[in-house]
């Protein structure tokens, strides 16, 4: 799932991949829903399998 995206990506790539909005998209990572670093305190950074597990728990 996702293989056309990096193995770590922008929350812009994120929401791309997942046809979210970026409220929802921050919610869900603030909220830990998505797995996912910060870089220096502010960007984000999600993992291709982050996205993946997400997707298969929430998505059908």
């Amino acid at each position: 799932m996702f293989k056309e995206y990096a193995d770590i990506m922008t929350a812009k790539e994120a929401m791309e991949a997942l046809g979210i909005g970026k409220n929802l998209m921050y919610r869900l990572l603030n909220e830990g829903e998505i797995k996912a670093i910060r870089v220096g305190g502010k960007v984000w950074r999600i993992s291709r399998k982050s996205l993946s597990d997400y997707a298969k728990m929430h998505i059908n």
